[in-house]
């Protein structure tokens, strides 16, 4: 869909006012509308039809009890019904479970019979996913300290300024699990929405353990920049718990720098051990 920017953005004129919880509401049943007018939703719903009945959808014939299987939550549907009684928790989990199923329709046809309405029976999820999660981010980005919806699906907190291609780069190496997937898993432990400053540690504990893995490689850091990675993974309270940690820091301003730093460190060494393979 079009994100195109008017003059008064491109040129820097406008001012990026924060958007309030009860905004960020309004705008997503906006989006929301948009998607189900468009029948994104009608794969996951069913529908209607004069002459077939009722058409079932992935979500069944009790759609209510489907959403509580999946979010635990009661009385949220439906969404034109129930969003001004949505918290920040039941807003960002509606929005993570209707990516799960949103799905763009390809072959859309009018039924004229007794204005039956719109119908399709061949869905594009991948670029329904796509076009829902671009949508959803330019409202995501300007709400509270920003986050945004990621390809897999989870509202993370956004990087920060110049980071953020750090995060979203993707590793593919010849050792998947024990690095890809361990990168994937530190990086959604870390961002994602309502992390606890524990997910916080264990996600910089896996980083460290990737960090470790590596060391086996042909590449390294510089000996004085790995050593003082493996000391502070070490001696703060990271992956040790003993009398002789140091745990007396800030750690939501800390565990945030090691966070980047072992991140950087960790790609900066694959992409060089890729340049040496490439020779």
């Amino acid at each position: 869909m079009d994100n195109k920017k008017y003059y008064s953005e491109r040129r820097g004129l406008t001012k990026t006012n924060k958007i309030d919880f009860e905004m960020l509401k309004k705008l997503f049943y906006s989006i929301y509308q948009r998607f189900e007018d468009g029948l994104y939703f009608q794969q996951a719903t069913g529908y209607q039809c004069v002459d077939k009945g009722e058409i079932r959808g992935f979500w069944g014939g009790n759609i209510e009890a489907f959403i509580y299987t999946k979010l635990r939550l009661c009385d949220v549907w439906p969404i034109e019904e129930k969003i001004d009684q949505y918290d920040e928790a039941t807003l960002f989990s509606f929005i993570e479970f209707l990516y799960d199923y949103v799905s763009k329709p390809t072959d859309k046809w009018y039924h004229r019979w007794d204005g039956c309405g719109w119908h399709s029976s061949e869905y594009d999820k991948e670029e329904g996913q796509s076009e829902f999660r671009e949508e959803i981010n330019v409202i995501l980005k300007d709400y509270s300290e920003g986050y945004e919806l990621s390809y897999n699906g989870e509202i993370l907190e956004t990087a920060p300024f110049g980071l953020k291609t750090v995060v979203e780069e993707i590793v593919e190496t010849s050792d998947p699990r024990n690095i890809d997937s361990q990168i994937k898993i530190a990086i959604s432990k870390y961002l994602r929405y309502n992390s606890t400053i524990e997910d916080k540690k264990e996600a910089v504990r896996t980083l460290g353990d990737v960090l470790e893995y590596l060391r086996k490689s042909e590449i390294k850091l510089p000996k004085k920049d790995d050593s003082d990675l493996f000391q502070i993974m070490n001696n703060f309270g990271i992956r040790h718990h003993n009398p002789q940690q140091k745990n007396e820091y800030d750690k939501e301003i800390w565990y945030d720098w090691m966070f980047y730093v072992f991140l950087i460190s960790i790609k900066t060494i694959l992409t060089l051990e890729r340049k040496i393979i490439k020779k």
